[in-house]
């Protein structure tokens, strides 16, 4: 499934098993079985740190290479824009569980087992009171505005990576919601695929047009018979025939004419290929440094989880 925030989906995913883990160590399991665990633990947490390290090694390089553009003068494709955002015209302002307006927003909702609950294993009863376990996670793909002071641009987050938006924390009962937010006339960092459409460059077909006009006036023949037939003799002769269809190519002229004058679009999807999609609130320095960090970490990780790994078994080749 797709998630807006891959790397702390990867985090909370191995932090989690490794609760799971800890929880294994915790009761009266084999030695042999716990060691036998903590290897296959060690082996996930190494590919998942090898996984981070190239992400965050493949989006440091993306944006430092990628030149800045303007959106009046920007080329088709992969481009990096910076500006500020907006509601689109027409289109009102999304919320999600926390009732703030905002432009688009990302949810998790996390709930824990109660304190209260007896149990005869006290370890069971720490974990569930104190470990709050992804229920429910929402997202939403609302598109907004990009504008640099050249030109606008709509952008479609969906299948971009979403990072340093405003966020929030809170907590009602056994549940924890958390939650982002890209609000309006925030600055953000857009890299992504940029293109120009306009409507009037699709095919427009007159002939099917006239077609379809004089199919809707024969489906009512008392309105076309009043509005044609000019001697009241209750039939369209050849004639007034020839000026229904000429009424028809007239008005269909006028909905081509209609259809060219439409304005063009400037918009930012999710590249193809390999390319990374990313909208974050941090500026192009802060966000390259961000996903060093990232690249430093899943190399420790990578390294240290593979090390203990290895320890873990010639520990066990030596029971």
């Amino acid at each position: 499934m797709y998630r807006s925030n891959p790397l702390g989906f990867a985090v909370g995913a191995l932090c989690l098993l490794g609760v799971a883990v800890a929880w294994y160590w915790l009761h009266r399991f084999s030695l042999s079985s716990k060691i036998t665990v903590s290897e296959l633990y060690c082996v996930v947490a190494s590919l998942t740190g090898f996984w981070i390290g190239r992400h965050g090694q493949r989006c440091a390089r993306i944006v430092e290479d990628i030149p800045p553009s303007k959106i009046v003068s920007a080329a088709q494709g992969y481009v990096e824009l910076r500006g500020r955002v907006r509601a689109l015209e027409d289109l009102p302002l999304v919320s999600g569980p926390s009732g703030i307006a905002c432009l688009w927003y990302r949810c998790e909702i996390a709930g824990r087992g109660s304190a209260n609950v007896s149990s005869r294993d006290l370890i069971s009863t720490l974990f569930a009171s104190v470990i709050y376990l992804p229920e429910r996670y929402e997202e939403c793909d609302s598109s907004f505005v990009i504008d640099d002071g050249t030109g606008q641009a709509v952008i479609f987050p969906h299948g971009a990576e979403v990072t340093g938006t405003h966020r929030q924390t809170w907590y009602e009962g056994d549940m924890r919601f958390t939650e982002e937010r890209v609000m309006p006339g925030d600055l953000l960092y857009i890299l992504g695929d940029f293109s120009t459409y306009s409507a009037g460059e699709d095919y427009f077909d007159l002939s099917n047009e006239v077609s379809a006009q004089i199919s809707v006036w024969q489906a009512d023949k008392p309105a076309l018979l009043q509005r044609f037939d000019r001697n009241g003799n209750h039939v369209l002769d050849a004639d007034e025939w020839e000026a229904m269809h000429a009424e028809a190519l007239r008005m269909a002229k006028e909905k081509e004419a209609q259809h060219r004058a439409a304005p063009t679009v400037n918009r930012i999807v999710a590249p193809e290929g390999d390319f990374q999609y990313l909208i974050s609130s941090r500026d192009p320095v802060a966000l390259a440094g961000y996903y060093r960090f990232w690249r430093s970490a899943g190399l420790v990780l990578f390294l240290g989880a593979g090390v203990i790994g290895v320890w873990l078994l010639r520990l066990s080749l030596l029971r």
